[in-house]
């Protein structure tokens, strides 16, 4: 190996480093937030030295306002969930449900029902429903965490009102519906995957039927403040805070719940590192935009013999671990391998892998939000945790992959 080409692998493993420090700083117990909050100045001052470029990413995010929008919107999300729990909306939906599903549908329903509104930490919306689902069921806390984390989670990829793919249709310079299309295997593995490695067995059999007019009108009934956030949020172009101070402005005028409610959730919901979770991944994506790393890790992919492929797959699947956000993996991963998309076939193929890659990144981080918090609601430890999911994760990817060079080979 030459000097240079050392030089470029010891750059290329800094990522890998910053994620096993935070699995270490996890492992010690600092909590999640100031441990994320702790890499990235780590991974700033490697990158950038002591002055004023390594402050500079934290000055940024500080300073934007989309970065206490979203902290904002992540605290109302969280509050609602509990407020939504606490009036007996979830327990309702819970009901509905069954009275035309069977429980194992209804656990896989209610998550993937929720994950059609984007919003941080949305998994808690669902996971009161897989709570009241499991009550007197010998079901353990990480495999209700994995469940209702996975379920939540199974339309990311194709979604048009997911910042994801927005952010992806413009950097490809295609529409929505064409991403839709190119990750659509995606979708197809998780499910799969969801139903053989994934969901638990809540027993029980399919409820006795209450007709669809009346189903419908119980569904109505339970989903109506997820659906307006959902419209509203189509309204004002996928930003949620407005439309969530709406919904909470109608709830305590119609008397459907009271401040002190709202109150009682938000102290049981809020947490000062959550707050520190979002400002760590924001700046520690800045870090990662800015500085070299990344950059040279694709470099160093590409001198081995699966070359592009990994680079494709592995730098957003890092990139997301690192960060836990969505618009990390593909605002600073998608556009260093774009490039490689040609060496892979093309566009679509180029798209899917890197998609399958950052998206299962994501789902595997430690400082991902909503693994966070449902991890948190339901007990579970993340050794438990990782032992079910982290087979599903790597069962997607190879499932991906095999489909992509299959279809690659049908062109």
């Amino acid at each position: 190996m030459t000097i240079g080409r050392a030089v470029v692998f010891c750059r290329s493993v800094n990522l890998l480093i910053c994620f096993l420090l935070i699995v270490l700083l996890i492992r010690i117990k600092i909590p999640i937030g100031y441990s994320l909050l702790l890499v990235s100045i780590f991974l700033s001052l490697i990158e950038f030295g002591i002055g004023s470029q390594a402050v500079k990413p934290f000055i940024q995010t500080l300073t934007e306002a989309t970065t206490w929008r979203f902290i904002a919107a992540v605290i109302l999300i969280v509050t609602f969930g509990e407020v939504l729990a606490g009036e007996g909306y979830m327990g309702r939906l819970v009901d509905a449900l069954r009275g035309y599903l069977s429980p194992n549908a209804v656990s896989k329903a209610a998550p993937a029902l929720i994950g059609l509104l984007p919003m941080p930490g949305g998994a808690m919306v669902s996971a009161p429903i897989i709570e009241e689902l499991s009550r007197n069921r010998d079901i353990s806390a990480a495999r209700k965490t994995v469940a209702n984390y996975w379920w939540r989670h199974i339309w990311e990829p194709v979604w048009p009102l997911y910042q994801s793919v927005i952010l992806a249709a413009a950097i490809l310079n295609t529409t929505v519906w064409r991403i839709g299309l190119m990750t659509f295997p995606i979708v197809v593995s998780s499910i799969l995957i969801g139903f053989v490695l994934v969901s638990p067995n809540f027993g029980g059999t399919k409820g006795a039927g209450v007709g669809l007019r009346r189903f419908s009108a119980q569904l109505g009934y339970c989903l109506w403040p997820i659906m307006v956030i959902f419209g509203l949020g189509l309204i004002f172009n996928g930003d949620l805070l407005i439309p969530l101070v709406i919904v909470y402005a109608i709830f305590i005028a119609l008397g459907l719940t009271s401040a002190g409610r709202i109150w009682r959730s938000f102290k049981k919901g809020f947490s000062l590192d959550i707050i520190a979770l979002f400002i760590g991944s924001l700046a520690l994506a800045k870090v990662i935009s800015l500085g070299r790393s990344a950059g040279e890790l694709s470099s160093y992919f590409q001198t081995t013999a699966a070359g592009p492929y990994l680079a494709v797959m592995v730098l957003p699947f890092l990139i997301g671990l690192l960060t836990g956000l969505t618009s990390a993996y593909v605002g600073v991963g998608f556009p260093i391998v774009i490039s490689l998309f040609d060496s892979v076939g093309g566009q679509a193929s180029g798209a899917v892998l890197a998609y399958a890659g950052g998206l299962m990144g994501i789902m595997a981080s430690p400082v991902h939000l909503c693994l966070v918090l449902t991890k948190k609601y339901f007990g579970a430890e993340f050794a438990d945790i990782y032992r079910l999911l982290l087979p599903a994760i790597a069962a997607v990817l190879i499932m991906v992959l095999a489909a992509d060079l299959i279809i690659g080979n049908l062109r």
